[in-house]
């Protein structure tokens, strides 16, 4: 053991003392030219048409043939981006209404993504004042429209599923708004409308004076994925904003604000027999998504003890396994956020461990209790493994605790991206956004043939401009017979499902080069054969997240992981752990021999902690600003879930010979979890555990892992090297 540890320290020694490189991005700009035009077209089209109204993800629907054929001149030429110089027209007269209002939680929310991570990649690159100025104006214009789905609603942690602007800037023609009628909150005698309550009803404005009056109005119902793409967009803005000295940090501190009273809001427990007509079951639950009429909302549940609106108890045993990696991302990313202590206790100490969902993740697929339609074949909904692999996103890159991690990508590669026997999983859907999520969540390496196919899959897309051209691959004479040639005249799609109501789905996804086109191609089914139709241009937000994410993350080795910047230290799983009595459970230096001196030992508290005068327990895990430079003087601590200020070269050595010297002997096997106890801590059986900072900063926001031989099982392991 001693032989391991002393070849750890020589190769961590190593890591520490050489600077870091910053690898290629996933994709790489200029690699792929043809795809990097495609993209800056539909980017052109996004925030001069889609966007336009308050800079978010809209369906933009044009008028008549004569609107396409203007809007078709303006992205097909570069000299201007400006469409009324360019046309003569405002956009807003070449539109019948802007729609997929209701979907804006979800739709919106990774579309926001990539407008966050476009401007951390032309930061980090080094992107012309002028060019840069304008990605930062977007991102500033999105994160002020997204904290307005918090307010419309009249606050309290209560979330729009939509929004909508009624009225267009001075100077600007009328906006072309949704026309539906909105309904009353309440009736006159003070019972929610609609009875019974729905999947979304359009609201008037519900701030109380706090909006401009009859400036906005929006959908209620937020269900749980709205949820998870609020949250999505708000870690994606967080992490885009923070420490930004060319951004109002007050911007971040709304996020903050609307990510704690979110959290509040699920942490409440509430007594689901109160609302007999949505929801069959009774007790006290929570992790339930509220509406501003006082009800959950339509698909409300986050809950693992919840099956669409059934409720059972924890006697009764079983679970539900998309809401429980749903409710992963979901508090994880509300913890990043807020950084609040309730949420991190909820999270960690109640919702991890004392619920058990982090041994019930690490007991997939083998828990007979454990409900799973996350994939169900022909049958697929496919929201449900596009929230899925959203969720886990968030879960992983912002999670510094290896102890997490590791369950959390075990599903990722065997119970998401490519799960056994089943026909519709991730990898086999070729949808672009799912790739990019994989790519940045994965441990096993960047393969260069999956960003290939990455690349090809978005170049593929008809974008700039992007309409919902019909697309027939199957005519009925086709669909009888079980095969079909398809548009492009040489593939040959064979059906897997006869056609019901004209949703036949072939064996095998469809390229995107002949796929039906959709508003969101990650939700939309990819088997299917024939769709789309009628005047609509599309916002492809899902494939310019997925461009974005990976030109934003680095190709990895095997055994690195991406980490966000600003990922914050916490409580182990189980929380921490209560001190010893007096005399219990010291450190003893009887068989050190002479390996510990008094002298080390004594820079040690005896709670386990660093001393105020002792080198860090290790080195610090670097990560970096977008600008590719390593935070080596932020005065963070390591953000892999051990303490210690910035070191380097000396001082990170004597911390990391400290820490493992310690390591080598005296410590004994470990507690359930660790992630970041300040300096050290206390196991579960009173001995010390001190967290030297493995996995090692490789790279700008990166860390690399042990391999796996080294660390087949964290369970099985003592407690160097943090669990790892």
């Amino acid at each position: 053991m001693r032989r391991i540890l002393l070849s750890m320290l020589v190769g961590a020694l190593v890591s520490v003392v050489g600077n870091p490189v910053r690898a290629e991005p996933i994709l790489q700009e200029g690699n792929y030219p043809g795809l990097d035009a495609e993209m800056a077209r539909q980017g052109k089209q996004f925030y001069r048409l889609n966007a336009l109204p308050f800079g978010l993800s809209l369906n933009f629907h044009p008028k008549d043939a004569q609107s396409v054929q203007v809007i078709d001149g303006f992205l097909a030429q570069d000299k201007s981006e400006d469409f009324l110089k360019v046309t003569g027209k405002h956009p807003y007269e070449l539109a019948i209404s802007y729609g997929e209002h209701g979907d804006l939680g979800f739709f919106g929310g990774i579309a926001v993504a990539a407008t966050a991570y476009e401007y951390r990649v032309r930061k980090r690159d080094g992107a012309p004042p002028e060019a840069l100025a304008e990605c930062r104006a977007r991102l500033v214009r999105a994160a002020q429209s997204w904290h307005l789905f918090k307010v419309v609603t009249g606050g309290g942690g209560l979330v729009a599923r939509g929004i909508q602007k009624l009225k267009s800037e001075p100077g600007e023609p009328p906006m072309p708004v949704d026309p539906s009628a909105t309904v009353p909150l309440f009736d006159e005698a003070g019972k929610p409308l609609p009875d019974p309550k729905d999947n979304g009803t359009w609201r008037d404005d519900n701030s109380g004076g706090v909006l401009p009056e009859g400036e906005w109005n929006w959908v209620d119902s937020a269900s749980k994925d709205q949820t998870v793409g609020q949250v999505f967009a708000m870690a994606a803005l967080y992490d885009a904003m923070k420490d930004d000295p060319d951004i109002d940090q007050g911007l971040v501190a709304e996020l903050e604000q609307d990510a704690l009273l979110l959290g509040k809001m699920l942490m409440e427990k509430r007594e689901v027999s109160t609302w007999p007509k949505q929801i069959a079951g009774k007790g006290l639950y929570d992790l339930i998504i509220m509406d501003a009429d006082g009800r959950p909302t339509y698909h409300h549940d986050l809950k693992g003890l919840s099956l669409e609106k059934f409720y059972f108890t924890q006697e009764e045993g079983g679970y539900n396994v998309f809401n429980m990696f749903m409710a992963m991302g979901v508090l994880k990313a509300l913890h990043h956020i807020s950084g609040d202590p309730e949420l991190e206790a909820f999270f960690y100490r109640d919702f991890l461990h004392d619920r058990g969902y982090l041994d019930k993740a690490a007991e997939w697929p083998d828990d007979p209790k454990a409900i799973d339609y996350i994939y169900a074949g022909t049958m697929t909904n496919f929201d449900n493994p596009d929230m899925t692999g959203v969720a886990l996103f968030l879960a992983l890159y912002l999670e510094n605790d290896p102890e997490v991690t590791e369950v959390l990508r075990r599903f990722l590669e065997i119970g998401w991206w490519q799960r056994n026997k089943e026909s519709h999983t991730a990898r086999n859907c070729k949808q672009p956004l799912w790739h990019a999520l994989y790519l940045a969540g994965t441990a096993e390496g960047t393969d260069p043939a999956l960003v290939s196919e990455l690349a090809t899959l978005l170049e593929a897309f008809p974008l700039g401009p992007y309409w919902n051209n019909a697309v027939i691959n199957c005519d009925a004479q086709e669909l009888a017979g079980g095969e079909c040639l398809a548009v492009d005249g040489k593939t040959v799609l064979k059906l897997s499902t006869k056609p019901k109501d004209g949703d036949a789905m072939a064996t095998e996804a469809l390229d995107p080069s002949i796929r039906p086109p959709s508003d969101f191609n990650a939700r939309s089914n990819p088997f299917e054969v024939n769709g789309g139709g009628g005047l609509r241009l599309n916002p492809g937000g899902d494939l310019q997240a997925a461009y974005w994410l990976a030109r934003y993350f680095e190709s990895l080795e095997p055994g690195e992981a991406h980490l966000s910047p600003f990922a914050r230290d916490h409580m182990p799983v189980g929380g921490w752990p209560e001190p010893p009595a007096e005399g219990e459970g010291d450190v003893s230096l009887a068989d050190a021999g002479d390996d510990v001196t008094a002298d080390a030992a004594s820079d040690l508290t005896r709670d386990g902690t660093a001393g105020p005068d002792s080198a860090a327990p290790g080195p610090e895990l670097t990560t970096s600003d977008d600008n590719g430079a390593a935070d080596a003087s932020s005065g963070k601590r390591g953000s892999n879930g051990c303490s210690g200020g910035p070191v380097s070269g000396n001082a990170a050595a004597a911390g990391l010979i400290l820490a493992l010297l310690v390591l080598a002997v005296g410590m004994r096997r470990r507690g359930r979890g660790w992630a970041g106890q300040e300096g050290g801590g206390r196991s579960g059986d009173g001995t010390l555990a001190v967290c030297c900072s493995w996995p090692e900063a490789e790279s700008a926001g990166t860390v690399k892992l042990l391999p796996p031989e080294t660390s087949p099982d964290p369970r099985a392991l003592p407690t160097p090297p943090c669990g790892q």
